[in-house]
Order: structure tokens, then C-alpha cells, then sequence
């Protein structure tokens, strides 16, 4: 499992940024500013889905930079899925798929249930039938929204825009102001 999945694409470039966005309808954005990569991710979101929306965006910034299909968003949950869960570790683990199994493999992979279990799906270890039935009981329990098991998921901070930003005041002799402008805020 990608232990801090935020700090492993920071190291590969991509600046993340996360801002209060003020509904929970947005979990992120994606998109190439000039040669660099930028991700904004909902501060708002709960620790497991927001390692799920920076995999399903950085899918987005590989796959679709230069090609657009109808499938990208199908497209962009495979790439997050098989970056935090690849087949080849997890597949023996997909097997009686209980809440408390869930919850178990939820804490190991760092991503939520409903993920964990969609992705058994897209590999056939889990029937149309029994998803069905999972997301009856998600729903029964009020879980579609507010999975139990978030708080033991480690909160990942950015520190890349930062620390840029600390670097041009310290070492580029900038002002706050003049780094907010060149950063557009």
C-alpha cells in the first residue's frame, strides 16, 4: 500500500493544493498549467477519499493530457484503483467482502470501503448481485457518506506549494504580496 500517496506525487512534480471548497459536491480538479501538473483537492473531504480523488486526478493528468475519450472518468478510477490497489497484491485479499472485512482492508490500503469494493467488482471477485447488496447496506447504515474507520486513515498535507512559496520569499528575496500575485491568489 502507498503509504503517503500526496507526498509520493508531490516527489514526482505534481503541486497539490487543498482548499476549503465549500460543498462536498467537488472532490478535485486536475489540470497541466503550462509544463506543470496541478491538482486542487476538497480540504473538506474525509482522509480516504481525498488519497482516492489525487490517484483518480493524477489518472486524469496521465491519460487524458492530450486525449479525451467518453470513457475518462471510467478511465481515471481504473488508473486510481490499480495505483493504490494493484491487482497483483490485493487480488487474494477481495474475498468475503463483509463491512468488517471492508473495514480492515480500508485501514491497510488507506482508501474507503466503497473503493475497496468497487474494485473487486471491476476484477469479478464480487458479483453485480452482491454490489447491489452492498450498497443496500451502505445506505441502511448511512455510510454512503460517512464511511466509519476515516479517523484512523493518516491526513496527508501538500507541502510542495509551500514550500515554493517559502523558497521565493526566502531565497528569491520576494514579498508575501508578490509571491500571492505570481500565484494567483
Amino acid at each position: 500500500p502507498v503509504r503517503n500517496l500526496t507526498r509520493w506525487i508531490e516527489s514526482a512534480g505534481v503541486i497539490v493544493i487543498e482548499e476549503h471548497l465549500g460543498t462536498r459536491r467537488i472532490d478535485g480538479l486536475s489540470q497541466w498549467a503550462s509544463e506543470y501538473p496541478v491538482v486542487l483537492l476538497n480540504a473538506d473531504l474525509p482522509a480516504d477519499r481525498k488519497r482516492w480523488t489525487l490517484a483518480h486526478e493524477v489518472g486524469h493528468l496521465v491519460l487524458h493530457s492530450s486525449y479525451i475519450d467518453p470513457d475518462v472518468e471510467t478511465q481515471a478510477n481504473d488508473f486510481a484503483a490499480e495505483l493504490l490497489m494493484p491487482r497483483h497484491v490485493i487480488e487474494s485479499d477481495l474475498h468475503n467482502l463483509t463491512p468488517s472485512r471492508l473495514l480492515a482492508l480500508k485501514k491497510v490500503w488507506g482508501i474507503s470501503m466503497q473503493a475497496i469494493f468497487e474494485h473487486a467488482h471491476r476484477l469479478g471477485k464480487v458479483s453485480a448481485a452482491d454490489r447491489a447488496k452492498f450498497y443496500r447496506t451502505m445506505n441502511a447504515r448511512g455510510w454512503r457518506k460517512n464511511e466509519p474507520g476515516a479517523d484512523v486513515i493518516p491526513n496527508e498535507r501538500p507541502e510542495l506549494a509551500q514550500t515554493i512559496g517559502q523558497d521565493l520569499m526566502t531565497r528569491g528575496g520576494l514579498s508575501r504580496d508578490e509571491v500571492a500575485r505570481l500565484t494567483g491568489r
